[in-house]
């Protein structure tokens, strides 16, 4: 749907009796006397939208190379040893996370559980024995009928039987672990990148299983030559152009205290945000950062407005026209201006470098004027 032209658009309006009134001066013979007519004819209901040129304060960029890589990207290795008999998934597909992405036999951890269970209900029943005899202690040492050295034995023997307990219930978690660890676990929601081991191997403790990459958070690495550095420091301003023309900008960025010894420049990491893009983007993929290095006044139209032609870009420009008008409704003609643009913003303006200045009226709709445009010369001719 078109977008309503907003409250400071002007409209030309052209009265039916202009036509009359210039279809009689051609018919004299005066035709060829007249330089330059109103913009009615051609005109769809004798209208024409235009909007006045303004001036806008917009920063001064500098352009440097990026590349796009993920935050969390890590290798997968085995935590335990055995023999590798299930790998679900393989290079590019999506793994959520918690789920299973390898699988190893489970036979030395089952066992070394299931010992350490038996050995935690052996000390459990010795506690209970150290407890039971101490109580019996307790009684007869309040009433005097055995020594000292009698009590303090049965209170260390119980104590002594609780740390075997707690030893043995801290071997059945490790060995819970050790367990678990045969079932290899998805950190974090991404996609496989390589597969480094395969069905059948045998894996220690540190053996690389699988490599992988969120494509939730990603950030772009830009090395910024030293004589740049303190302009993004100053005013920690940048954005992230995509191959797909579409611009992210970035207010969260990590900058190292130092520049490398050898290319004397800084690694600065620019968060993207998490935010839906017209086209996904990977990483490895390389972009443009602009650096923001200061700010200038440059003139601003519609980008709209704007009309191509081939690689030149022009503008059609209401002007006055009071020497050669009959009447107050033949003061304007169309004229194409080239110019030099710059980048576009994302209010749906184009900065002009040159070609337009601020306060002339400028037409919305280039076809529109095109013909008004065309149409001048064949009356004035």
């Amino acid at each position: 749907m078109a977008s309503p032209i907003p409250s400071f658009v002007r409209f030309n309006s052209f009265a039916p009796a202009l036509l009359t009134a210039i279809a009689t001066i051609l018919l004299s013979g005066c035709g060829n006397d007249i330089e330059t007519v109103v913009t009615a004819p051609g005109i769809p209901q004798g209208t024409l939208a235009t909007v006045d040129a303004t001036a806008s304060e917009v920063a001064i960029e500098i352009n440097f190379d990026g590349v796009i890589e993920a935050v969390n990207q890590a290798r997968v290795s085995s935590q335990t040893n055995g023999r590798v008999v299930s790998l679900p998934y393989d290079v590019g597909d999506y793994v959520r996370k918690g789920d299973v992405i390898a699988v190893m036999t489970d036979t030395e951890q089952q066992a070394s559980l299931q010992a350490a269970k038996a050995q935690l209900s052996e000390a459990q029943a010795k506690l209970s024995e150290a407890k039971a005899q101490f109580v019996r202690i307790t009684d007869v040492y309040a009433k005097g009928m055995v020594a000292e050295a009698s009590y303090d034995q049965a209170k260390a023997a119980e104590l002594s039987a609780q740390a075997r307990a707690a030893s043995a219930e801290a071997a059945v978690k490790d060995a819970e672990q050790r367990l678990a660890y045969t079932r290899v676990i998805a950190p974090y929601d991404g996609i496989v990148v390589k597969r480094l081991t395969e069905v059948g191997a045998a894996v220690a403790p540190g053996t690389p299983l699988m490599e992988g990459l969120s494509l939730e958070h990603l950030r772009v690495q830009v090395n910024i030559p030293q004589q740049y550095i303190g302009h993004l420091r100053q005013h920690k301003m940048a954005r992230v152009i995509l191959p797909s023309g579409e611009s992210i900008a970035v207010d969260e960025m990590r900058m190292p205290p130092s520049a490398d010894a050898n290319t004397h420049s800084f690694t600065v990491l620019l968060q993207l945000p998490s935010i839906e893009l017209s086209e996904p983007v990977f990483p490895g993929t390389l972009v443009k950062v602009a650096v923001v290095s200061g700010r200038e006044t440059l003139t601003q139209i519609p980008d709209s407005a704007v009309a191509y032609r081939g690689e030149v870009a022009g503008v059609y420009v209401l002007s006055d026209n009071l020497d050669n008008a009959d009447s107050a409704d033949q003061r304007e003609r169309v004229e194409f201006r080239y110019l030099r643009i710059g980048r576009a913003t994302a209010e749906g303006q184009r900065q002009i470098l040159s070609g337009v200045n601020v306060g002339e009226r400028v037409a919305l709709d280039p076809v529109l004027a095109a013909s008004a445009y065309k149409q001048q010369f064949k009356i004035a001719n």
